[in-house]
């Protein structure tokens, strides 16, 4: 027990946990986008879709309570990561290495802040309410909270749209970098799957965005209406 805990208090230990939540969080990313593409079929099926997720509370609370948790965990793992590794070396070597680092490892720390601002602030609109609060009472013609309309809405306005689409290339940075670098962490390299790992998080980052960017820009458009 002495051993596991001294391996989990250790940078490779915590990478290995950082990585883990990571995954964790992007596998959500990923089923959120799919669901919130089904605006795309009216509202309907996403109000339907939604009133299915509340129909389920203790579900949804657990999967929350959980995902907040991972959040919170992934985040102060990158900050003691971040800070121990300024430490622990040279300013030589370091300048080397941020040269040779890519664009978006380069900028995990800046695209992760964006991300977690953009995602306070889409929890304060949308889930919460906080931002908007009169169009959180809305119902459909079926009874069901009218979170299509609460979109559509939301999505007329250009400011709202543009810090939408600053959020997305937060996003897209991040998940770039962090699914690679992920996997590496984890040990599922193999010469057989190298250049799949490679591409998994460039694939993984483009697709996500371009379906939340999709559905931003249908509203805002006007190809999606309420």
């Amino acid at each position: 027990m002495a051993r596991q805990s001294n391996h989990f208090q250790s940078s490779v230990g915590r990478k290995v946990v950082m990585a883990l939540s990571g995954l964790g969080l992007v596998i959500y990313v990923i089923f959120h986008m799919l669901g919130n593409l089904q605006v795309f079929e009216g509202s309907h099926a996403l109000n339907g879709y939604a009133a299915m997720l509340r129909d389920m509370p203790i579900f949804l609370w657990a999967a929350r309570i959980g995902l907040l948790s991972i959040a919170v965990l992934h985040i102060v793992l990158a900050i003691q990561l971040t800070l121990r590794n300024r430490r622990a070396r040279p300013v030589a070597y370091a300048v080397r290495e941020y040269r040779q680092a890519s664009f978006a490892s380069r900028t995990m720390a800046v695209s992760g802040l964006v991300l977690l601002l953009f995602i306070i602030f889409h929890l304060l609109h949308l889930t919460a309410g906080v931002i908007d609060p009169s169009s959180t009472d809305r119902l459909d013609t079926e009874g069901h909270r009218d979170v299509y309309g609460k979109i559509v809405q939301a999505f007329q306005n250009p400011f709202i749209v543009a810090f939408y689409l600053t959020g997305q290339l937060g996003l897209g940075l991040h998940l770039n970098h962090a699914v690679t670098s992920s996997l590496q962490t984890l040990g599922l390299e193999h010469a057989a799957f190298n250049r799949l790992f490679k591409v998994a998080g460039p694939t993984v980052a483009l697709l996500v965005v371009l379906g939340n960017v999709a559905i931003i820009l249908a509203i805002f458009l006007g190809i999606v209406r309420g």
